[in-house]
């Protein structure tokens, strides 16, 4: 399968299967969906790693496009679950995926406590090796002995079978089909139980008990210069749980989504390590690797989404199968920048270029054209700080908005007002 979308930075990006062939396309955007903001001028062409399977994206002057995948597509047949790889079933009773539910009371992930003692590299690989697996998925339908798709690596969050991986590596979908390998090589069938583009994470379950989940850090206490560890599957599964090492590059940095601000490393990460664990010295999970840039040039820029964004995530999806507490003002929008603000006398901010049908402005005093200045007194001069702002709130919220009206052919003086909003609900998928 494949995947195109414009997003809210006007970066195109496309998800190519194994083979490289595009079978579809679809568009979305907006913040949320994600603002449109201007593209760049950047004279530097870079490109991007979507470190799934087969997914290789072109960043140019702010425009990410995949091409290609891996030669040879991987014939898979299914295995029952929890056999070896090599005991493959020839019968009709191929077993099925769980039927998972969203349970609101169901336990949640969060950050462990530190130990204390840190772990030498081959300690380190010991404690984690058995919470990270790989995923291999399958396009959406009844008939699972077919070619695999693509596929990427996931985190185990609980003993009986909650998995997090990339929401890029299954396809954007619940109708993925997957397998999940653990590191002992046993298999199961599993459920893509929700998902969410804005992040890039997905949740999966597989019937299994016994598992060893991985323990979290808090990632907000990361330091640049830490050293870290790459665990998962890159290319194909014959590469389960290949480890590397590296340091913390950079923390907070921006890349294809305002929702995540990104860890940075030099750690090595491939095609397939997507949905695989970042950790630190003690053996916990500090990220889940994403991306890299893979251009003549460009050396050892790898990128994961912190831990606490993934617990963040991941915990919506076990209750809700969605992400609910995100609110939205439902425009799109693009940066009103410091040249655009000094050449026509007007505050900085962010210009609302469409207000959606179903948005909560469309009972307001509030105009397409219009620029927000502030949320609540907080100024606000891009998309960015937007989104930062809105995250604070959840839907049903009610926030201040400050707003400039800039009038028409410079007939009419700039003019600022206050609105009261409510803000509706973000779900991608109600």
């Amino acid at each position: 399968m494949a995947e195109q979308f414009r997003n809210g930075f006007g970066n195109n990006y496309a998800y190519g299967s194994f083979n490289g062939n595009v079978q579809g396309n679809r568009s979305f955007g907006g913040p949320p969906p994600p603002p449109v903001i201007p593209k760049a001028n950047v004279s530097r062409s870079a490109m991007i790693c979507l470190a799934g399977s087969g997914a290789i994206i072109i960043l140019a002057i702010l425009i990410f496009c995949v091409t290609g995948g891996t030669s040879n597509s991987v014939e898979y047949k299914i295995p029952e679950g929890g056999r070896p790889e090599e005991e493959y079933l020839y019968s009709d009773s191929i077993p099925s995926a769980p039927i998972v539910f969203p349970d609101e009371n169901a336990p949640q992930i969060s950050v462990s406590e530190n130990s204390g003692k840190k772990l030498d590299a081959t300690g380190v690989y010991d404690k984690v090796s058995p919470s990270v697996v790989c995923v291999t998925s399958y396009e959406g339908g009844m008939d699972y002995v077919l070619d695999a798709t693509g596929g990427g690596s996931g985190i185990v969050l609980t003993e009986d079978g909650y998995i997090a991986t990339n929401s890029h590596v299954v396809d954007d979908s619940t109708d993925t089909g997957v397998m999940v390998t653990l590191y002992d090589k046993s298999e199961y069938l599993g459920t893509v139980v929700g998902f969410d583009e804005k992040t890039d994470i997905a949740l999966i379950k597989i019937d299994a008990e016994g598992l060893i989940p991985a323990e979290f850090a808090d990632s907000d206490e990361l330091s640049v210069g830490q050293q870290v560890f790459a665990i998962g599957t890159p290319l194909e599964k014959e590469y389960l749980n290949s480890f590397t090492k590296g340091t913390v590059s950079a923390v907070g940095r921006l890349l294809s989504s305002a929702y995540v601000r990104y860890i940075q490393t030099d750690a090595a990460i491939n095609p397939g390590n997507s949905g695989g664990a970042l950790v630190d010295e003690y053996g916990r999970v500090i990220g889940m690797n994403t991306a890299k840039i893979v251009a003549s040039g460009y050396d050892n820029m790898g990128f994961a989404i912190p831990g606490n964004t993934i617990i963040e995530i991941v915990n919506n999806l076990i209750r809700y199968g969605i992400v609910n507490d995100r609110g939205t003002l439902g425009i799109e929008v693009k940066d009103c920048t410091l040249y655009m603000s000094k050449a026509n006398n007007i505050p900085q901010g962010v210009i609302i270029t469409k207000i959606q049908d179903d948005s909560p402005l469309i009972y307001t005093q509030a105009q397409e054209n219009d620029i927000i200045t502030g949320i609540n007194g907080v100024t606000i001069k891009s998309s960015v700080e937007l989104i930062d702002e809105l995250k604070k709130y959840k839907p049903q919220d009610t926030v201040k908005l400050n707003l400039c009206r800039a009038g028409f052919g410079g007939t009419v003086n700039a003019y600022s007002f206050d609105i009261n909003v409510r803000l509706a609900s973000d779900s991608e998928q109600e």
